[in-house]
């Protein structure tokens, strides 16, 4: 019988994991029946939609109950046997036991109690206290006089500081507060990730309702690293450490790094985790400083699967067999990129999407 795969709202980079699937099953096979991908997403024109074997319009106002339901529904009428979702994995993870009464598995990273501990930055440092981790120095911020303070403080400490949400995605959000910033410069340039402290001050200067939750911090230079980790209930099965160009445009480095390998085989340990998730540090004079945990996949998981691990196709057979004697080594040492490249898109959709 063929395995039908979820896939639910998620980045573009979903692109290369439906590629990668499809890769891994002519390769190595470990599917009788064969194994087809539904994709769903509330963009009709979304990027991956001709790769997938069947398409379905999600719901607009994808959160809460309503769309936990909506999925459940979904499964149960569409004989999906694997879900792996992007959107809203938190609230999904609380209905694990509904999903496995519907003979379907979830892949979610961890519980929902641990999954918004990643997400949040703050509660994610506490979390990890005592793990014997480097961290980098920060403070939390609620209101205006506590931003000035923690910058106040930190600059003490470092040549340079930044702030970011504690919670937030692919770095949005990011300010790195610089003496000598010159906003006309910055504004020409389209640089947007650093700010003086008096613009910041301004901008943050709201009713306090509206202060959003911030994380100030030392600032760590390049390197950073990103480790893109599958594994199972705790146990870390594989990982890749990407080394990050010092520059943008330049090659990435799958670095020979048995440190940051071991370190992230506790943190997988310590938050029970499941799947491929992602783990960043950053290098500083003290050692590699830990940044965060991304319950999910990176959206440059690809590079690493170029060392030999097909990260995607080795987690979704995961969730039928324990097939972990069975994932492969990979090379490491080698330095990757990617070029963009066109393709034709589906002729069948009305010219405005």
């Amino acid at each position: 019988m063929t395995t039908l795969l979820w896939l639910n709202h998620g980045f573009s980079s979903l692109y290369n994991v439906i590629e990668l699937l499809s890769l891994g099953v002519s390769r190595h096979g470990g599917f009788p029946g064969g194994l087809k991908v539904l994709l769903s997403h509330s963009n009709p024109g979304f990027v991956a939609r001709p790769l997938a074997d069947e398409f379905l319009d999600e719901p607009e106002d994808g959160h809460g109950e309503g769309y936990s339901d909506w999925c459940l529904d979904t499964c149960r009428a569409r004989g999906v046997r694997i879900f792996w979702p992007s959107r809203q994995a938190s609230s999904l993870a609380a209905r694990a036991a509904d999903f496995e009464r519907a003979g379907v598995r979830l892949m979610v990273p961890a519980g929902p109690v641990t999954i918004e501990t990643l997400n949040d930055k703050a509660a994610f440092y506490k979390a990890c206290g005592g793990m014997g981790l480097g961290i980098p120095r920060y403070r939390e911020a609620n209101d205006l006089p506590a931003f000035r303070a923690a910058v106040e403080e930190l600059r003490e400490l470092g040549p340079a500081v930044c702030f970011k949400p504690a919670r937030s995605i692919y770095g949005l959000g990011f300010k790195i507060i610089r003496s000598s910033h010159d906003p006309l410069a910055s504004f020409l340039s389209g640089d947007s990730s650093s700010v003086s402290f008096q613009e910041a001050l301004r901008v943050l200067d709201v009713p306090p309702e509206r202060f959003p939750k911030l994380l100030v911090m030392e600032f760590l230079p390049p390197p950073e690293y990103s480790l893109d980790c599958l594994a199972m209930e705790g146990r870390l099965t594989a990982v890749t450490v990407r080394r990050k160009p010092l520059r943008s445009g330049a090659p990435e480095s799958l670095a020979d790094d048995p440190g940051l390998a071991e370190a992230a085989a506790a943190l997988v340990g310590h938050f029970g985790l499941s799947w491929i998730v992602n783990v960043q540090f950053r290098s500083s004079p003290d050692g590699p400083k830990l940044l965060e945990i991304n319950p999910r996949m990176a959206g440059g998981l690809y590079f690493s699967c170029l060392g030999g691990i097909n990260y995607p196709y080795w987690a979704v057979r995961s969730a039928l067999e324990d097939c972990g004697e069975l994932v492969p080594g990979q090379k490491l040492g080698i330095r990757v990129s990617q070029a963009y490249r066109p393709f034709v898109y589906a002729a069948d959709l009305p010219l405005e999407v």
